[in-house]
């Protein structure tokens, strides 16, 4: 089994770029077929996962969210294998998926090969891309997209709690139409989260109890909320609690339509992928994603499916 490891050198504040010869050493003790590709800026990850797609069987995530995005964009709709080493600063879909502990321990876990198939969100607006954690449009997004940008001096979580008080003081609801299913809204949108996991953003937990193994979205819409109280409520979405907030509603389907009046960026698990449309679309891949997983996480899938078969 041959594995190429996708590197991001600068996550965790440049930090993996130090640690990566130490971790390289743990590597080569395990007799692995493997081979090392190093990023050089947004979206390469997914250009070398393309360009290698034949030569390997596993593909393995090495940094954050971003970077679990950007590969899984280049093996959507393969029978390619994903991997893990969570070496960013939020790692929440790693941790969706109980890969977690030390890179030694999170190797293991890769050499344990335990693989789980899992559902694959498909995003539609100025273009196509996939996600496998949370999409989401609003005050959220344009944090996102203002990081790329604004206080470079600043790293890590920090930077976005810091980049979030600026942006919660200037931001606007906008107008929006939200269809999920049946469900239909208008409102003032202030965030739109839609997931196959339930934490985003380093531990936000916006979709309470949510798994990729539900075989549907679960949404969360807030709006119409006064803006006295925004920072109360996403201090209730950091602990799960917001549900019973006026305004906000969580509801579960598989296809999600979103109309503003005025554009907004739209960001999978940190990725900005849509910045000029008004118009998105949230659907299921009609292929799952191979992925490895940690022991306990494919225990309570299969569970789940034990005691949801008709």
């Amino acid at each position: 089994m041959g594995y190429l490891f996708i590197v991001n050198p600068h996550s965790r504040n440049d930090e993996v770029k130090k640690r990566w010869p130490i971790i390289e050493d743990e590597i080569k003790k395990r007799n692995l077929d493997y081979q090392v590709e190093f990023t050089k800026g947004r979206r390469h990850a997914t250009e070398i996962t393309k360009e290698h797609i034949n030569d390997f069987d596993v593909f393995v995530s090495c940094g954050g969210d971003g970077t679990v995005n950007e590969v899984v964009n280049g093996l959507a709709e393969t029978n390619k294998v994903l991997g893990m080493l969570p070496l960013g600063n939020g790692n929440d879909y790693a941790n969706l998926l109980h890969v977690r502990g030390s890179y030694v321990q999170t190797l293991n876990i890769l050499e344990e090969n335990k693989i789980a198939e899992l559902s694959l969100g498909v995003a539609t607006a100025d273009t196509k891309h996939y996600f496998v954690n949370i999409a989401e449009t609003g005050i959220t997004s344009i944090i996102a997209k203002a990081s790329y940008t604004e206080l470079k001096w600043i790293k890590g979580l920090p930077k976005y709690y810091i980049l979030g008080l600026k942006k919660i003081s200037s931001y606007k609801s906008v107008p929006a139409y939200i269809k999920v299913d049946d469900y239909e809204r208008k409102t003032k949108l202030i965030l739109c989260a839609v997931g196959l996991g339930y934490r985003f953003g380093g531990g936000f937990n916006v979709l309470p109890g949510n798994q990729p193994y539900f075989g549907d979205f679960q949404v969360c819409i807030a709006g119409d909320v006064p803006k006295i109280k925004w920072y109360w409520m996403i201090n209730k979405i950091k602990n799960g609690t917001h549900g019973n907030i006026k305004g906000v509603d969580i509801i579960r389907g598989k296809k999600i339509e979103i109309e503003t009046e005025t554009p907004l960026p739209i960001e999978g698990e940190g990725e900005v992928f849509s910045e000029n449309s008004t118009t998105a679309k949230f659907e299921l891949s009609q292929s799952k994603l191979k992925i490895i997983v940690g022991k306990e996480f494919l225990k309570n899938k299969i569970e789940f499916e034990t005691r949801n078969k008709k």
